[in-house]
């Protein structure tokens, strides 16, 4: 079985984005913030424009043809994408998820919401 350690070792395989980054994009009309935590964690708090795509269903999200398919990314294919979760490990998985599926300007940020909300 792999270890947790290798499993984010793909941390190193895609574009990561630190909070202070981040919150610099936050009005950035070319930035959507994409938040891949449960419908519970996104309804309570979130980042400004976020759009709520659950990592358990994410590549429905954005399989071609799919019955859940989210048309944003055919439509803005110039956005860049900034993917945050909890504290950064389901964004790290999700970036490269979307990365292995055609999305081009995706990064992840790091720490996710617990580190946003400490860099007050």
């Amino acid at each position: 079985m792999k270890k947790f350690d290798e499993l984010m070792n793909v941390s190193t395989q895609i574009q990561n984005i630190s909070v202070n980054e981040a919150k610099e994009k936050l009005n950035d009309p070319n930035v959507q913030f994409v938040d891949v935590r449960d419908k519970n964690s996104f309804e309570s708090e979130t980042i400004g424009n976020a759009v709520n795509l659950e990592r358990g269903l994410l590549e429905f999200y954005l399989a071609d043809g799919s019955p859940l398919e989210n048309e944003m990314f055919k439509k803005n294919p110039d956005k860049e994408y900034i993917i945050f979760c909890g504290l950064g490990g389901q964004s790290t998985l999700a970036t490269k998820t979307m990365q292995e599926m055609g999305i081009k300007n995706v990064k992840n940020m790091t720490g996710g919401m617990t580190a946003w909300k400490n860099k007050k």
